[in-house]
């Protein structure tokens, strides 16, 4: 292949990729536990307006609650959605809920640990919408 072939091909590719990653939507996740007041007190003040902006503004909004806080270290708690919840865990300085972030296409873009308004604030602006 000749390199002005090659190069364009990489320039095909790399578009190709970011295009594949804009059309994911943004996600805020909220990783949660029963045991957990201000999880719970999130939950109850908060969720439903989330998801009501999420729907409004074109993010999706997931909610992964486990019964107890104290299994959230055992890989695997949060069934199919712990992976994601791994792969954020190191920019936290916590991993104890509650725990919000945003991610795109499986990608993570922003952690804020415990503050739910940062997060929104974040898929927001990642949607467009700040």
């Amino acid at each position: 292949m000749k390199r002005r072939e090659f190069i364009a091909a990489a320039v095909a590719t790399a578009l190709f990729a970011g295009s594949a990653l804009a059309a994911d939507p943004i996600t805020f996740h909220f990783y949660g536990a029963e045991d957990c007041p201000p999880c719970m007190a999130f939950k109850r003040k908060n969720l439903a307006d989330v998801q009501t902006l999420g729907k409004q503004q074109g993010f999706n909004v997931e909610e992964n609650v486990i019964t107890r806080t104290r299994d959230v270290p055992n890989v695997g708690v949060y069934g199919d959605r712990d992976p994601i919840l791994r792969l954020a865990a190191p920019q936290l300085e916590l991993v104890y809920p509650p725990i919000f972030f945003v991610s795109q296409g499986g990608e993570i873009l922003s952690v804020h640990g415990h503050d739910w308004s940062a997060a929104l604030r974040e898929a927001r602006r990642l949607a467009g919408l700040s």
